[in-house]
């Protein structure tokens, strides 16, 4: 399964199954993420189909699931993304001053728009 690239910007852990078109197949390299999204379909009552095979990045999990579960378990697979990502920045002072910076753009745009009305 070393065919599962996720894409230059690596935005969809899913992918069409390769020989059946009623499947689609969720993939996670990590085994809490993995145990979690199987958790998830378990408790949804979600017909899946699981496996683990090595890949040139270690162990890959597959998930396979009939597309007529696939809005389902989509939002299943973004709540299990959602839960262990990392913010994009990190530190409190950072944010704060990604926000701070915005607002002043914003007030000197405002102010300039008003002032060459």
């Amino acid at each position: 399964m070393d065919d599962m690239d996720e894409g230059l910007i690596k935005l969809a852990n899913h992918k069409d199954h390769p020989t059946n078109k009623a499947y689609k197949v969720y993939f996670f390299y990590k085994r809490f993420q993995s145990d979690y999204f199987k958790d998830l379909l378990i408790k949804n009552n979600v017909f899946f189909e699981y496996a683990e095979e090595p890949n040139k990045r270690g162990t890959i999990f597959l998930f396979g699931v009939r597309k007529t579960d696939n809005q389902k378990v989509l939002n299943l697979n973004y709540v299990t993304l959602g839960k262990f990502r990392s913010p994009f920045i990190t530190q409190k002072w950072g944010q704060y001053s990604v926000i701070i910076i915005s607002i002043i753009i914003i007030l000197f745009s405002l102010i300039s728009f008003y002032m060459n009305k």
